[in-house]
């Protein structure tokens, strides 16, 4: 209490004035139109500014639950798409019904900027999620589910040196093979692309679907510039579609004839 009076005391000159100067406002938006109005248009706009303010910090905060219910129905849509006419299926399992099911999941751990970068996702295999699943974004394809664990799954995105990834160039379809040299987050290169294939900057790779984890057609990224190689291959530089620095929230495919055609070409190779 005695802090108190002793600031009051302090600064009862200010308080003094600004109550003096407060009466004076108000007498005078009471006695003058003109005044009055000015005083009314400044409080106007002071309350529209901070109301704008304030609903524009409520707007952000609320842009994850807003990213995340996009997701959800982007992943029901696709599967949608997916799913074969129910007059063809109606006899056959949940699993039979469809080649492909997409999930929606969240990063919870990312690196961007390292030589073998790695994600983790906020599903595991309760969740029905396991290994050699692919994921995907908005931008187009990120990775492959390397581990799992009950909960939680690790992904090898295309921004590890590690990666593999067969593309092909939408237009013609000649594929060719994806890999990441190190020097951005945003491009890769595609190799094994023949020196007669007409080759454009701003050409859109997809994927080829030549393996069970990606479906054909997914968005990979648009050519950046290309040169000629020793062996008359093309060393093509790549846009890639996903941004890796913003990347939040993803989509995992699961393939429910992968171990059928993982059995058939292991024959094969015997």
């Amino acid at each position: 209490m005695r802090s108190l009076l002793r600031l009051l005391n302090k600064y009862s000159y200010v308080l003094v004035f600004l109550l003096l100067e407060s009466l004076a406002i108000v007498l005078l938006s009471n006695n003058n139109h003109y005044q009055h109005s000015k005083i009314l248009n400044t409080n106007r706009e002071i309350t529209g500014w901070i109301f704008d303010k304030v609903d524009g910090a409520r707007e952000y905060l609320s842009l994850k639950r807003t990213n995340e219910m996009l997701v959800r129905e982007n992943a029901t849509l696709r599967n949608k798409l997916s799913a074969p006419a129910q007059a063809d299926t109606c006899n056959l399992r949940a699993e039979d019904q469809r080649k492909y099911y997409f999930a929606p999941a969240r990063i919870v751990h990312s690196s961007v900027y390292k030589q073998y970068n790695y994600l983790t996702i906020d599903k595991g295999r309760k969740q029905g999620v396991d290994r050699d699943m692919a994921v995907i974004g908005e931008g187009g394809i990120i990775g492959i589910v390397l581990e799992s664990s009950p909960n939680f799954s690790t992904v090898l995105p295309i921004i590890n040196r590690d990666f593999r990834l067969s593309a092909k160039i939408a237009k013609n379809n000649f594929a060719g093979i994806i890999q990441w040299d190190g020097s951005s987050p945003q491009q890769a290169i595609l190799n094994e692309i023949p020196y007669h294939v007409d080759v454009q900057i701003g050409d859109t790779l997809v994927t080829s679907g030549f393996s069970a984890i990606f479906p054909e057609g997914l968005h990979v990224g648009t050519i950046l510039d290309f040169s000629l190689q020793k062996r008359n291959f093309y060393e093509i530089h790549i846009d890639l579609g996903t941004d890796f620095s913003t990347l939040f929230h993803v989509n995992v495919i699961k393939n429910f004839l992968q171990e059928e055609q993982y059995e058939i070409e292991e024959q094969l190779d015997e």
